[in-house]
C-alpha cells in the first residue's frame, strides 16, 4: 500500500482495555489467522538498552499478508468489537475506555516518514553566507559562546557524520538492529540538522537516534520507539514528515502527501502530560501546501515553516496555523530555511555537502528553531523556566511586524527571536 511498509501494522492499546488484551492473546495463540505479533515496543527498547517512558499505552508491531493491510485493520476491529461486547457483558471492561475513542484499540499501517529530499543529500556539512545572515535574522548571532550549556537535544534523523565536533552523549541506531551504537550518516540530512543546532548552541548535549535510512525514510514504528524512549532531552528535533514527498506510488499512481496517524497522536498527547515534557520541534513540510504536514500539524508540536532572507515565506514551504482537528495551532513559527522555486536550483541554502549538494527546506528551519530554543533556554534569565513557560516566552517575543504580508493563518506566531 502507499506510503507504508508492506505487511506491517502498528497497534496501540490502553493498559485498562481488557478487550484489546483478549484480542492480542488470540493473536498469540494463533486464533486469528494470518496475523502475528512481531514485537512489542517494550521488548524492542530493551533490545536497544533503552527504558520506556511511563505510559498508559502498550504498543505492538504486527505482521499481516502483504496487500491485505487495510483489510486486516477492519478484520481485527471486528474481533475487537466482539471482545468489547464480551467484556461488557462480564463486567470487566473499564467504562472510561469506552467513553473516549483515543482509548480504544488503535490499529494503523506502519507508515513512512521522510526527510523530504528526493535522494541522499551527501555527507558532510559546510555552512554558507546565507546561514550567517539567517542567524542575524533571528538574533541567534548574539548568543554567547557557551549558549546551550545544560540543555540537551534529541535528534531523530539519518544519523551523524563521524567528523562532527558536536557533543554527542548518546547514540542509537534504530534502523539496523545489528549495529545499535553506530549512527554513521549515510544520507547527510541528519548531519546538517545537528551542525546547525551545534553552531547556534555550541555547548548543547546531543542524543542522536538514527531512525531514517540512506534514502531518508523512517518507519512510524522506529520513530515512535525513539519518542517513547525515556531520555532527559529538553528538546526533540523531528525534521521528518509523514509520507514520501513528491513521489508517485508505483502501485496506485498517486502522489504521496501527508497522512495522520492516530497512534502517533496518542504518543504526542501522552508526552505532553509529563511534568518534564520535552519541547518537540517538527518541520512544516516542503510541498508548498496550505496545510502543515504531520507530525507538525499536531497541536502539541512546535511547527516550523521556512522563510528566506527577505523574510518572505519560502516558495516551497507548507504554511498554515490549523491543527489536526481544525482548531487554531498555537505553536506555529517561521524560521530561515532557504529558497527554491519549483524544481529549480535553490537560490538560498543553509549549507553544502562534500559532494556539493545543497541543503534547504523546512527541516533546517526546524533546526534553527531547536538551536535557538537550546541557546535561549540556557541563558540565566530563562534557565529556570519549564517548557510551557519558555514556549509562552517564544510566542510573546516572536517577530511578526517585520514579516512581509504577515497573517497568523499562514505565519503563525512569526519568527522566533533570541531575546
Amino acid at each position: 500500500m502507499c506510503n507504508a511498509i508492506a505487511g506491517q501494522l502498528i497497534v496501540c492499546v490502553h493498559q485498562d482495555d481488557r478487550a484489546a488484551m483478549d484480542v492480542l492473546e488470540q493473536i498469540r495463540q494463533d486464533q486469528i489467522p494470518h496475523v502475528r505479533i512481531i514485537e512489542s515496543l517494550v521488548d524492542r527498547l530493551s533490545d536497544l538498552k533503552l527504558k520506556e517512558r511511563k505510559t498508559k499505552y502498550w504498543f505492538y508491531r504486527l505482521a499481516v499478508p502483504e496487500g491485505q493491510e487495510i483489510f486486516k485493520i477492519g478484520y481485527l476491529q471486528f474481533f475487537y468489537k466482539h471482545a468489547v461486547l464480551k467484556a461488557v457483558a462480564n463486567g470487566y471492561m473499564n467504562p472510561d475506555v469506552l467513553n473516549w475513542t483515543n482509548l480504544h484499540m488503535q490499529i494503523v499501517p506502519n507508515s513512512y516518514l521522510s526527510v523530504r529530499q528526493s535522494s541522499a543529500a551527501g555527507v558532510g556539512f559546510a555552512a554558507t553566507s546565507d546561514h550567517d545572515e539567517y542567524k542575524k535574522l533571528c538574533k541567534v548571532d548574539q548568543a554567547s559562546s557557551t549558549a546551550g550549556s545544560g540543555r540537551s537535544v534529541l535528534v531523530l534523523d539519518t544519523g551523524l557524520d563521524s567528523s562532527s565536533s558536536a557533543n554527542v552523549v548518546e547514540r542509537k541506531n534504530i534502523v539496523d538492529p545489528n549495529n545499535t551504537n553506530d549512527v554513521t550518516d549515510d544520507n547527510g540530512h541528519g548531519t546538517a540538522v545537528v551542525e546547525i543546532i551545534h553552531d547556534i548552541a555550541p555547548e548543547t548535549e546531543f542524543l542522536v537516534y538514527k531512525v531514517a535510512d540512506e534514502d531518508g525514510r523512517a518507519s512510524e514504528w522506529d520513530t515512535l520507539l525513539a519518542l517513547m524512549a525515556d531520555t532527559d532531552a529538553d528538546i526533540i528535533n523531528v525534521s521528518l514528515a509523514f509520507g514520501l514527498g513528491d513521489i508517485t506510488c508505483s502501485v496506485c499512481g498517486r502522489e504521496s502527501h501527508a497522512s495522520r496517524s492516530a497512534v502517533f497522536e496518542n504518543v504526542l498527547n501522552e508526552l505532553a502530560e509529563y511534568s518534564s515534557a520535552p519541547l518537540i520541534v517538527a518541520a512544516a513540510g516542503n510541498g508548498s501546501l496550505l496545510e502543515l504536514s504531520y507530525p507538525a500539524r499536531f497541536s502539541h508540536v512546535i511547527a516550523v515553516e521556512s522563510i528566506n532572507k527577505t523574510k518572505e515565506l519560502s516558495d516551497f514551504t507548507n504554511r498554515g496555523a490549523v491543527t489536526e482537528d481544525g482548531s487554531a495551532h498555537n505553536n506555529v513559527f517561521v524560521m530561515p530555511g532557504g529558497e527554491r522555486t519549483g524544481t529549480n536550483d535553490p537560490t538560498e541554502y543553509v549549507g553544502t555537502a562534500a559532494n556539493g549538494n545543497r541543503f534547504w527546506g523546512t527541516s533546517f528551519a526546524a533546526a534553527y528553531a531547536s538551536g535557538l530554543i537550546a541557546a535561549l533556554w540556557s541563558e540565566s534569565k530563562h534557565d529556570s523556566k519549564d517548557a510551557a513557560s519558555l514556549l509562552d516566552h517564544l510566542r510573546s517575543h516572536a517577530d511578526h511586524d517585520s514579516l512581509p504580508n504577515y497573517l497568523y493563518e499562514t505565519h503563525g506566531n512569526g519568527m522566533m527571536q533570541f531575546l
